[in-house]
């Protein structure tokens, strides 16, 4: 089985650590933007690091569309994020239409609201999972 991660650096990257255990036995690979850490763990951990928006859009265009490319040819079985943003955005809708199994776990910095991207991403994903019981 083919599992990709999407998560923003820090702690979206963190949330998605914590869980390794679901996914690190599967065929994997991480969609992250680019950072310091992101760059230490691609010796370890297959990436494709998207420039953030936040520092060049047209950087951030271009690996968002290599995001889409890959996913779209890689096929993975099943896509896990713990939010990255536009990136989710686009990649949500590719994967419904492709039929692969989607899950959305919102972070758990998100207490009292749920964010943006999960409001927008719950429509396509299969699993839509929060960590707090006020949320839910």
């Amino acid at each position: 089985m083919k599992v990709e991660l999407l998560c923003s650096w820090g702690g979206h990257l963190q949330e998605m650590l914590e869980i390794q255990e679901a996914w690190s036995r599967y065929d994997h690979e991480i969609i992250t933007y680019e950072s310091e850490r992101a760059r230490a763990m691609s010796d370890t951990e297959p990436m494709l690091i998207v420039y953030p928006p936040w520092k060049s859009i047209p950087r951030f265009l271009w690996g968002l569309a290599k995001s889409v490319v890959h996913v779209v040819f890689d096929r993975p079985d099943v896509l896990i994020s713990t939010g990255m943003g536009w990136v989710d955005i686009v990649i949500f809708p590719i994967c419904k239409i492709l039929g692969t199994y989607t899950i959305y776990i919102e972070s758990g910095g998100n207490v009292d609201y749920i964010s943006g991207t999960g409001n927008f991403v719950r429509r396509f994903a299969d699993r839509f999972l929060v960590r707090w019981e006020g949320l839910a």
